[in-house]
């Protein structure tokens, strides 16, 4: 009697293990992607929390000539695949505009990777850490109560997560 495997055993081992890898595979690629969304995620809330260690230490920074450091912020707009860092830069910091404008100096922008901004509230938003207290202004307003800044995966934009930040300054991965 041989002890072997005769051909039909052998190519239907071989289609099963093929049928489960390709299961395997495409559920991986989702978790990748997934993964890829949070630590993106992760990053963006490190970038919110150090802008706003910046403020706490008063970071000095050389705005210019009659220029002050009113704060740090970062600038989003939606649909886009980065984020702008800056320094609010004023001349009359207590009555100034807290948002990106021209007189603020803008640190390179933070790729996205594989994800992008799906919503900011709407609409295109700046989260500004102000001298000395430090006051949080959502969009120019020191009151706001909170705002979702919604990232997701360019691929997939049902796939979202958000980072949400209060005018206390309570930064929360969701």
């Amino acid at each position: 009697m041989n002890k072997g495997f005769t051909l039909i055993e052998l190519m239907v081992s071989i289609s099963i293990i093929a049928i489960v890898s390709s299961a395997v595979m495409v559920g991986r690629n989702g978790a990748e992607q997934e993964m890829s969304l949070r630590t993106t995620v992760f990053s963006l809330s490190q970038n919110l929390r150090e802008y706003q260690e910046k403020a706490l230490s008063g970071e000095d920074v050389n705005c210019g000539t009659g220029k002050n450091v009113c704060g740090f912020g970062i600038h989003f707009t939606q649909n886009n695949d980065f984020y702008t860092p800056f320094v609010d830069c004023s001349n009359n910091c207590p009555e100034g505009v807290h948002s990106f404008d021209s007189n603020d100096i803008a640190r390179p922008p933070i790729s996205l990777g594989k994800s992008k901004i799906c919503s900011v509230d709407g609409h295109n938003f700046d989260v500004v850490f102000a001298l000395p207290d430090p006051t949080v202004y959502l969009d120019n307003v020191a009151w706001g109560d909170e705002v979702d800044v919604s990232l997701c995966l360019k691929a997939n934009t049902t796939i979202i997560k958000k980072v949400k930040l209060n005018n206390a300054g309570k930064i929360e991965i969701q």
